[in-house]
C-alpha cells in the first residue's frame, strides 16, 4: 500500500536527490556533456525556482550520444557513494533509461517491490533520440516500442496472484520467452530499435524509455534547437542547463503550466511504500 509522505519527509528527500543532481552536475561538466532539466524538474525551475513542493524526483536528458559517453565514464568518475543503476549495472533492472540512485538510503516503489535491485533515492537520465515526424516507419517503431515496454515489464516481474487467471496464463506464457530470447538480448534491441534513426539529420528527438503512446510522442516531442540552445535556470539555488524554448516545451507538455493543479492532484506520483533516509 503506498505510503503518504509527509511534507518534511519528502523535503528531506528532495534534498537528497538535489545532492545526486548536483555530483551528475558536477561530471557532465568537467567531461563537457550537455544535458538539462526536463518535465517536472523544469516546470519546478521555471514556476517554483525549485522542486515542485509534492514533487519526489528529478529527471533530465541528454542526447544518446552525450548519455552514451556519460554511462561509459561513471564507472571511474561517479562518486562511490552513488550507484548507476541501467540494464548492464542492475540486471533486474529493465527500463531503457538509467537513474543515479544514493546508497544507504531506500525509496521503494510499489511497483518494484518484489524486484531484488537498488531501491536507493534517485534521479532519473533520459535519452533523447531522433525521431522521424508524420513517417509511416516512425508510427511503427512507436508500436513496436509500445509492445516491448510491455513484454519487458511481463518478463522481468513476478506474476501478481489479483489478475484474471486468463492475464495470468498470458503472463506466464510470455515469460517462458526468457528461456529463448535472454534479458540482455532483450534489452539491447530494443536499445538499438531507439537509436534506428541516430545517423539521420530530420531535426527532432524525443525520448521512448518510458514506452511510448501517441500523447506522449506529442507532449516530448523536441527540435533539435530545444536541445542545443541551453541558458542556464535557477533551481533549489543553484544554476542548471534549462532549454531557451522552455515556454513552447512547457505548454507543450502541462498547457497553462503556471496554474497550479487542483489540490487533490498535488501528491507525489511514483507509489512510494517504504522510504529510508
Amino acid at each position: 500500500m503506498e505510503t503518504e509522505i509527509n511534507p518534511e519527509i519528502l523535503r528531506k528527500v528532495q534534498v537528497v536527490q538535489l545532492e545526486i543532481l548536483l555530483e551528475f552536475d558536477r561530471i557532465c561538466k568537467e567531461n563537457d556533456l550537455p544535458y538539462q532539466l526536463f518535465s517536472g524538474t523544469l516546470l519546478g525551475a521555471i514556476r517554483h525556482k525549485g522542486f515542485i513542493p509534492w514533487d519526489d524526483d528529478i529527471d533530465v536528458i541528454m542526447k544518446r550520444n552525450d548519455y552514451e559517453k556519460f554511462l561509459s565514464i561513471c564507472d571511474k568518475q561517479l562518486n562511490p557513494k552513488y550507484f548507476l543503476q541501467n540494464y548492464n549495472t542492475d540486471p533486474k533492472w529493465y527500463r531503457q533509461f538509467s537513474r543515479i540512485r544514493k546508497n544507504n538510503t531506500k525509496y521503494l516503489q510499489a511497483s518494484y517491490k518484489e524486484m531484488d535491485m537498488h531501491h536507493g533515492i534517485f534521479i532519473d537520465i533520459f535519452p533523447m533520440d531522433v525521431v522521424k515526424v508524420n513517417s509511416i516507419l516512425e508510427r511503427v517503431r512507436c508500436k513496436i516500442l509500445y509492445i516491448f515496454s510491455k513484454l519487458n515489464r511481463i518478463r522481468n516481474r513476478e506474476i501478481f496472484p489479483h489478475l484474471s487467471l486468463s492475464r495470468r496464463i498470458i503472463h506466464r506464457l510470455i515469460k517462458t520467452s526468457n528461456i529463448f530470447i535472454k534479458k540482455p538480448v532483450f534489452d539491447r534491441l530494443e536499445t538499438r530499435i531507439m537509436k534506428l534513426f541516430n545517423n539521420k539529420k530530420t531535426g527532432y528527438f524525443n525520448h521512448y524509455t518510458n514506452g511510448v503512446t501517441r500523447q506522449r510522442f506529442d507532449s516530448y516531442l523536441m527540435e533539435e534547437e530545444d536541445l542545443d540552445d541551453i541558458i542556464n535556470g535557477k533551481f533549489e539555488g543553484y544554476s542548471f542547463p534549462i532549454p531557451k524554448n522552455y515556454h513552447r516545451l512547457l505548454t507543450n507538455i502541462y498547457g497553462d503550466y503556471m496554474k497550479y493543479p487542483p489540490e487533490e492532484e498535488r501528491r507525489p506520483h511514483h507509489g512510494v511504500i517504504e522510504i529510508c533516509l
